[in-house]
């Protein structure tokens, strides 16, 4: 069982001590828990340290940065998926009307929700729709295992397994409302409910609609699938978005379009226990899945004072705007000063000057600010001890079911037994008060 340290674990290393870290956000749990990390709000008025813009940031993303009201997290990097598509290929005349002769209504550019998503797919899948003679992909998807698969579903999954709060505050997060993981009163997973077996099903249908060769393809494989002009749509990290515009390695510069995550026209409710179905009002959940890679400083570091002044000279406007658009570095968007006004304070040059087509850049950088900012609710972020290790069951499990070895509901069966083998092996009562703690969940509140 994990106890509480009262003194810092040692960090990487008994010889040698680290004074920054740059991790993914999903380390908190660990970080609190064994005291490895230090708050620094004692910083922020110091005149000796470079000065970043904290409000600025998306609060979605400023929330990562922060446990229990105090900053431990320097702003680099955000992360969220979104969704991408061949704009000059959905907006073709041609194939609009070949379309809507098919499905018996117009062809959504962007689509809305999966649904949508599904019938496109289905619809270019297998065509030559490129125009170099061979048959293409509908969408691409990277499946493999170790792949960061489990990512697409996760996204995928929100707008079919979270509902919004019926009180006045859709975002108010109590026991059936507002939660993916776990039951955040007794630690019980959610992964299989039956909100979850359906999104699973739905992405196993989707995966019919690409190469075959997904389910054995890593992240990278996968984005050139798209990037290389062979499938319609993907939806991924911000990274697809920049490297759209890598003369290196996309052969779609100024192609792109890009929305938020889809929405689903049917949803479960785990008050109800039951499946509520609307086309015109479809669910809509946004997301943080991802790392959004920043710093933090050792509690164990000799050097904590120069380690916060590098971290806050990098987190400064002029040095993160260039992390950001310059180099195809995978550091994405999610400050005011990377969006365009009214929002933000960047300006289209500001992009282009960095190599970015005008109209490929305003379709990612604007559906990046919505994916963070304008949806009504959004899917919580896992933030508790063993967290990759609950993704990495995750992942082989879904793995199983999108190879066929195992039935979606079989499959999200054995994530959750798993993961309570987890829970129980780290100890039951500590998760639970942590995974309270990271989802701002409090029991009882009115």
């Amino acid at each position: 069982m994990r106890k509480s340290a009262k003194k810092p674990l040692p960090i990487l290393s008994l010889k040698r001590v680290h004074d920054i870290i740059i991790g993914p956000s999903w380390f908190y749990g660990d970080y609190i828990e064994n005291h490895w990390i230090i708050p620094l709000d004692k910083y922020f008025d110091d005149p000796r340290m470079p000065q970043w813009n904290r409000p600025g940031i998306a609060p979605a993303m400023a929330q990562l940065h922060q446990w229990g009201g105090k900053w431990y997290g320097v702003f680099n990097d955000s992360d969220t998926q979104l969704f991408y598509y061949r704009k000059d290929v959905l907006t073709d005349p041609k194939w609009q009307a070949k379309f809507k002769a098919e499905y018996s209504y117009d062809l959504p550019v962007p689509p809305k929700t999966w649904q949508q998503v599904r019938d496109i797919a289905k619809f270019f899948h297998g065509k030559d729709w490129n125009g170099d003679g061979q048959a293409d992909n509908g969408i691409t998807m990277h499946l493999k295992v170790g792949g960061q698969g489990f990512a697409h579903f996760v996204a995928l999954s929100a707008p079919f397994s979270i509902s919004p709060s019926h009180s006045g505050d859709p975002t108010k997060i109590d026991r059936y409302h507002n939660v993916y993981w776990f039951d955040p009163e007794t630690m019980k997973p959610l992964i299989n409910s039956p909100g979850h077996v359906r999104a699973l099903e739905f992405l196993m249908e989707l995966s019919h609609y690409g190469s075959p060769a997904m389910l054995g393809w890593d992240l990278s494989t996968a984005w050139d699938d798209f990037l290389t002009g062979k499938a319609v749509m993907v939806f991924s990290w911000g990274d697809v978005g920049s490297l759209a515009e890598d003369p290196q390695r996309s052969a779609i510069r100024g192609k792109l379009g890009a929305a938020g995550i889809p929405c689903s026209e049917e949803w479960y409710d785990l008050e109800t226990n039951k499946f509520i179905t609307d086309a015109k009002n479809p669910n809509c959940v946004g997301n943080l899945m991802g790392a959004s890679w920043h710093g933090v400083i050792s509690s164990l570091s000799k050097n904590q004072d120069l380690a916060y002044h590098f971290l806050a000279w990098q987190a400064t406007e002029p040095i993160n705007f260039w992390n950001t658009a310059y180099g195809w570095t995978g550091v994405n968007p999610g400050a005011e000063w990377q969006f365009f006004p009214p929002r933000g304070k960047a300006t289209i040059e500001d992009y282009t000057l960095a190599g970015y087509e005008v109209n490929d850049v305003k379709e990612f950088i604007n559906a990046y600010e919505a994916n963070i900012y304008n949806y009504p609710i959004m899917q919580t972020y896992l933030r508790i001890p063993g967290t990759p290790e609950y993704w990495e069951i995750l992942d082989v499990h879904l793995s199983e079911a999108v190879t066929g070895q195992s039935s979606p509901q079989e499959s999200l069966d054995r994530t959750a037994k798993d993961w309570e083998g987890i829970t129980h092996r780290l100890g039951l009562e500590n998760q639970l008060k942590i995974y309270q703690q990271a989802i701002n969940y409090q029991k009882g509140a009115p």
